[in-house]
């Protein structure tokens, strides 16, 4: 009789129990957790501010500056890439190098700086400029993981769009590009909204974003020579089509603000500029050499890039899926541009992503070994990062040994259950 009474006791407990939780009525006076969980992001977020605002008050000048002095060169009639104009604007904010940093981007580019030209104080326009840089990275990152992750739901990673969105952050190329404050984060939304539109058969829209990566059309060589290639084989020419309007919209802008725009770009890149600001693989070499008379290097990895294609395309042409095929594509891409900077490695949390989905949905989790790894290429990009020859070549070749890997496992799955259901 004893024990029957402990036992119902329980059962009542367990039900009272029950109750309260589907009741919202008990839980009202107990602080949600995603209450709870605002208070350090909040804490976090004000720090963050705090230190971004002495941060701007500071004048930096890094790679903002070139950004500055075009769009006010621009927005006051002056030529944005003249090197005397330029040097003697960034002398004025504090500029200490003996070279300038010039706008290398074409023309079409400067409509989307423009609107820096019409700020006056140099604090708030960098303030602004990284505000909208940031939210690019994580918009890109809450497309690309709604691409390759999915439904998958990890804890912290990607159950919930915030952390989806953030997930870019943890690759140390972006922190790079965010503190020089460099256009990366625009061409990566272009290629991550390329992506996802494409998926969802929104080839305008696609392709108008695309139209982004056109500010340095060296490191997307390979992917639009895809893109040529892919619109004829498939007939779907309207990102392609989408694409070079929204181009020769900008164009019709720049023409528009300075009427000898393209004109004034040719004498810049014609230039011993170009010569001397040596960047990319080649320019250690270069260096070796005394950077006279060199030049031809620099497109030597491009070549080497194309060749690579040739056979990647004859390879994959008849299967091809922009989601599989665009994350090896970019990454040869970025590796064999003829000019790059390791902040423009930016780009390759494309592939990165695509490499941390892939292990989601095999184990349900990301492996601790594959957070290791890429826990220790952070700090590696960090400690090489003042060689700038060294610096670029980590990230791209783990990327592409790791996407080929998987690749070669996925092709030898794939024959297997074709011979199992012959087997059948």
């Amino acid at each position: 009789m004893a024990l029957r009474l402990h036992l119902e006791y329980e059962d009542q407990c367990i039900a009272e129990q029950m109750n309260s939780v589907s009741n919202p009525m008990v839980l009202a006076g107990a602080p949600p957790a995603r209450k709870r969980s605002i208070v350090p992001i909040t804490v976090l977020g004000v720090c963050v501010l705090t230190a971004t605002a002495i941060f701007a008050l500071l004048h930096p000048i890094h790679d903002f500056v070139e950004y500055w002095t075009a769009a006010h060169l621009l927005m006051s009639g002056k030529d944005p890439y003249s090197l005397g104009e330029v040097f003697r604007m960034e002398k004025a904010l504090g500029f200490e190098q003996s070279i300038p940093i010039m706008l290398l981007s074409p023309p079409w580019t400067l409509p989307l700086l423009a609107p820096l030209g019409l700020a006056k104080s140099y604090a708030l326009g960098w303030i602004f400029w990284i505000a909208v840089m940031v939210a690019f990275v994580a918009w890109s990152s809450r497309l690309l993981m709604d691409v390759y992750f999915g439904d998958i739901r990890i804890s912290e990673i990607s159950d919930t769009v915030f952390c989806r969105a953030l997930f870019a952050f943890t690759f140390y190329p972006i922190l790079l590009c965010l503190k020089y404050a460099q256009t990366a984060p625009l061409m990566l939304l272009g290629i991550a909204g390329f992506l996802y539109f494409e998926r969802q058969k929104k080839d305008l829209l696609a392709g108008a974003l695309l139209s982004l990566t056109l500010i340095k059309p060296q490191l997307f060589l390979i992917v639009w020579l895809a893109l040529i290639l892919w619109s004829f084989k498939v007939h779907r020419w309207k990102p392609l089509a989408s694409a070079l309007g929204c181009t020769v919209l900008l164009t019709v802008a720049a023409v528009a603000l300075d009427r000898h725009v393209f004109q004034q770009y040719r004498l810049l890149t014609n230039s011993p500029y170009l010569q001397v600001y040596a960047s990319g693989v080649a320019a250690g070499i270069r260096r070796q050499f005394g950077g006279v008379g060199t030049f031809w290097m620099q497109l030597v990895p491009p070549a080497l890039g194309l060749g690579w294609f040739a056979g990647y395309w004859r390879k994959y042409s008849k299967t091809w899926s922009w989601t599989k095929n665009l994350p090896m594509l970019l990454t040869v891409s970025v590796a064999t541009s003829a000019y790059g900077w390791l902040f423009d490695q930016t780009l390759l949390v494309l592939p990165v992503i695509a490499l941390a989905a892939r292990r989601a949905h095999k184990f349900g989790r990301l492996p601790g070994r594959s957070v290791w790894f890429y826990t220790a290429l952070n700090f590696a990009l960090m400690i090489v990062m003042p060689f700038p020859t060294l610096n670029l070549l980590p990230a791209p070749i783990c990327f592409a040994v790791l996407l080929m890997c998987d690749s070669r496992a996925g092709e030898v799955a794939a024959t297997n259950g074709q011979l199992q259901l012959c087997a059948e």
